[in-house]
């Protein structure tokens, strides 16, 4: 029940937030970018793999980029931080309505990332807080059910798998127009 509150009030607040900030959007593409922020759940199926995947093939192409992962234990913590090259979030590290405390989380959200890509299906108020406030230019990712915070938003509601969102968001930032 408790819980149940607590995601009320944060997800009124974050479209409170959302709908009041004057953020100015610039479509960004792979061509046109250098550094990009990956926002992932390793609670979703094939998430580990898929977030190496990405960060690996945004390398390739001379982008610089940066994860945050949203982590529910410390056995968690000691298995994926040896496996990936991303910061991680904790509930003790976020306060209740969401709100990072900790440096790997405020330093994301302060990070003008030239797009932020968001790879969870299972969305977590933590995470959420982090993509409505980030400073990045272009953000990407499947709405689902809640508040669209994207600048482009992806439907993968027939798929709701991780590693094909991943697909899908490479495919249009490699074909979008950017002078539309």
């Amino acid at each position: 029940m408790c819980r149940k509150i607590v995601k009320y009030y944060a997800d009124r607040g974050l479209l409170r937030f959302y709908q009041t900030c004057q953020r100015v959007t610039r479509i960004k593409t792979l061509k046109n970018s250098k550094s990009t922020g990956i926002l992932w759940n390793p609670a979703d199926e094939g998430s580990v793999e898929t977030y190496e995947l990405l960060r690996k093939l945004l390398q390739s192409k001379g982008i610089k980029p940066q994860g945050l992962a949203f982590i529910s234990s410390n056995r968690e913590l000691e298995t994926l931080g040896t496996i990936t090259h991303s910061g991680f979030l904790q509930n003790r590290n976020v306060g209740w309505l969401g709100r990072p405390k900790t440096s790997p989380g405020v330093e994301f959200v302060q990070e003008p990332f030239d797009i932020l890509i968001d790879l969870s299906i299972s969305k977590i108020i933590a995470l959420q807080y982090i993509l409505v406030h980030s400073q990045a230019v272009f953000k990407v990712g499947w709405q689902g059910v809640e508040p669209n915070y994207y600048d482009l938003n992806i439907d993968v509601s027939e798929k709701p798998q991780c590693r094909y969102l991943m697909e899908q968001i490479i495919y249009y930032l490699e074909n979008i127009n950017e002078k539309g």
